[in-house]
C-alpha cells in the first residue's frame, strides 16, 4: 500500500475519532432513570406512557429489576491502529460489528457481519477498556483477524454473513455465517484456528437448511444470529433470529430454535422452542439477535425490532431451558410444545434514546459494587450517518 493510499484510508478512519464520546453525567442519568422505570414497570406492568404491557405467557408475570443501562459509547470516538489500515485493501470501511467476544485485559473481538462485499470477512480485535464509574473508557481498534475457508483463501462475495463469534478454552474461534436463504446457502458454525483458518464445520440439521422453494429451513435474515459456548467450552448455543418458515410466525406466537451443539463432535445435541415477544406497533417483525451463557445453565438473549421513525426497540432477557421440551429432529413445531422460560431484565425502550441495531452481548470485568457487567453491541450496518457502532454498558444482578 502506498503511503498516499495509507493516508487516505488512514484519514477516513480517524475521521470521527477525534469527536470525544458524548458525556458521562448524561449517560449516568439515563442509566438511572432506565433502573427506576425498569422498577415501575416491574411493580405496575405498564410502560412509560402508563399503556399495559401484553401478556406474555412465557415470561415471568412481572419484570425483574435486575438490569440497568449506565452508559453508551460511540465507536466513531475509537483509536484506530495504523495495522488495521494495513491489513485492509483501500477504502474498506470499518462497521458491521455484529458479535463481541471477551479475550481478558479488556480485550475483545468483534466480529463484522460484511458478507465480503466491502472488504474481506474479518474480526476486529479491540480494546474496550473500563472507567472508575464502570462504563467504557477510549475504545481502540487494534487488530485484524482475516476469515478464510481450509485452504487459507478469502470467502467469494455474498458467500457468507458473519454474524456471532467465541473463543473457545484451546484458543480456537467458534463463529456463525446466517448464509443466504434466497440463494439456497445455509448458515454455518465454523471451528477456525486462532489466524481466522477454517478447521472444520459443525453438522446443521437439515430441516433449518433452506429449500429451494423456501418453504422450508431458515428464512432470509433470520437465521444463525446468536452463539454461545457453555459447560466449560464442551457445549456451544446457537439461536436463530426467526422462526423457520415450516414453523410457528403469526404475531405472538412466532417460535424460533435454541439448538444446542456437542463441540467435540459438532452434531447438535438438543432443540428448544424460543417463543419471541409480539412485535410491537409500527412494525411486523421480532428478532432474537444474540444468545450469552450465564455460568449456570441459563442464558441472557437480546429480542430487538425495528420501527420506522423511532429506531431500534429492544429487550433483555433471561432464559432457562429447564422444564422444556426437547424439540431435536422435529422438523415442524405445532406450538404445543413446552418452550423455553423468559424472565424479563431490561426493556432499552424508557431509555429516551434509539439503542440502534442491537445485537451483541459479552461479559466485561464486574463493577466495583460486585454487580455483572455486561456489554451490548450494535450494528451500523454500513449505514454512515444513519446508524452507529455502539458498546452499551449494562450493570447485572441475575435473580435466582
Amino acid at each position: 500500500m502506498t503511503d498516499s493510499v495509507t493516508s487516505s484510508l488512514m484519514t477516513s478512519l480517524f475521521a470521527t475519532a477525534v469527536r470525544p464520546p458524548r458525556r458521562r453525567d448524561a449517560r449516568r442519568s439515563l442509566g438511572a432513570a432506565a433502573l427506576i422505570t425498569s422498577a415501575l414497570i416491574a411493580l405496575t406492568g405498564c410502560s412509560a406512557t402508563g399503556a399495559a404491557e401484553p401478556a406474555d405467557p412465557s415470561s415471568s408475570p412481572a419484570s425483574s429489576p435486575a438490569a440497568a443501562l449506565i452508559d453508551t459509547y460511540d465507536l466513531s470516538g475509537a483509536q484506530f491502529s495504523p495495522a488495521v489500515a494495513r491489513a485492509l485493501p483501500d477504502g474498506t470501511p470499518f462497521g458491521g460489528i455484529s458479535g463481541l467476544e471477551p479475550l481478558g485485559d479488556d480485550r475483545y473481538l468483534g466480529i463484522s457481519d460484511d458478507r465480503a462485499d466491502k472488504g474481506p470477512a474479518r474480526v476486529y480485535r479491540l480494546a474496550l477498556p473500563r472507567t472508575p464509574d464502570g462504563g467504557t473508557g477510549l475504545a481502540q481498534v487494534t487488530g485484524m483477524i482475516l476469515l478464510t475457508d481450509e485452504h487459507g483463501r478469502g470467502f467469494a462475495p455474498g458467500s457468507v454473513d458473519p454474524e456471532s463469534i467465541r473463543a473457545m478454552p484451546d484458543g480456537t474461534l467458534l463463529w456463525t455465517s446466517e448464509g443466504d436463504a434466497e440463494a439456497g446457502i445455509a448458515p454455518e458454525i465454523t471451528v477456525a484456528a486462532e489466524d481466522g483458518r477454517a478447521l472444520r464445520r459443525f453438522a446443521i440439521p437439515g430441516y433449518q437448511r433452506p429449500a429451494d422453494d423456501g418453504a422450508r429451513g431458515v428464512r432470509p435474515n433470520k437465521a444463525y444470529e446468536g452463539l454461545t459456548l457453555f459447560d466449560g467450552g464442551a457445549r456451544a448455543a446457537v439461536l436463530a433470529e426467526g422462526p423457520l418458515a415450516q414453523d410457528p410466525n403469526a404475531p405472538g406466537a412466532s417460535r424460533t430454535r435454541l439448538t444446542v451443539y456437542d463441540v467435540a463432535s459438532g452434531a447438535a445435541a438438543a432443540e428448544y422452542a424460543y417463543p419471541l415477544d409480539a412485535p410491537p406497533d409500527g412494525t411486523d417483525e421480532r428478532g432474537a439477535t444474540e444468545i450469552l451463557a450465564t455460568g449456570d445453565g441459563r442464558f441472557l438473549v437480546l429480542e430487538r425490532s425495528w420501527i420506522k421513525g423511532q429506531g431500534t426497540v429492544g429487550k433483555l432477557y433471561l432464559v432457562d431451558t429447564a422444564g422444556a421440551d426437547d424439540v431435536l429432529g422435529a422438523a415442524v413445531l405445532t406450538g404445543s410444545e413446552t418452550p423455553v422460560h423468559k424472565t424479563l431484565l431490561l426493556d432499552f425502550s424508557p431509555n429516551g434514546e434509539n439503542v440502534d441495531n442491537i445485537e451483541s452481548l459479552a461479559w466485561a470485568p464486574d463493577q466495583a459494587d460486585g454487580r455483572q457487567t455486561l456489554l451490548v453491541g450494535s450494528d451500523d450496518n454500513f449505514n454512515t450517518g444513519e446508524q452507529r457502532s455502539l458498546i452499551h454498558t449494562v450493570v447485572v444482578a441475575l435473580p435466582e
